[in-house]
């Protein structure tokens, strides 16, 4: 039987890729993670931070976005 892939798994890699500049398979990993987890604040911090390694800015930043966004719903759901 094989185990379900982690999305710890993925973003710890791709943090890894990423202070080891390779941000084409950090990129890769944290898409794996989002996959996961698909409202992980973490997986679209670590996209964006690949995408912006990348050059591609305006991507990095609305994944950027997308991932404060999660965050700030999940803080206001553990205050309910």
């Amino acid at each position: 039987m094989m185990a379900a892939p982690s999305a710890t798994v993925f973003a710890r890699r791709a943090f890894s890729y990423l202070m080891n500049d390779q941000a084409e398979l950090a990129l890769r990993d944290a898409m794996q993670a989002q996959v996961c987890i698909p409202e992980w604040p973490t997986a679209f911090y670590l996209q964006a931070l690949a995408l912006s390694k990348l050059g591609m800015e305006t991507d990095a930043q609305d994944m950027l976005n997308d991932g404060a966004n999660f965050e700030t719903k999940r803080q206001n759901s553990w205050r309910s």
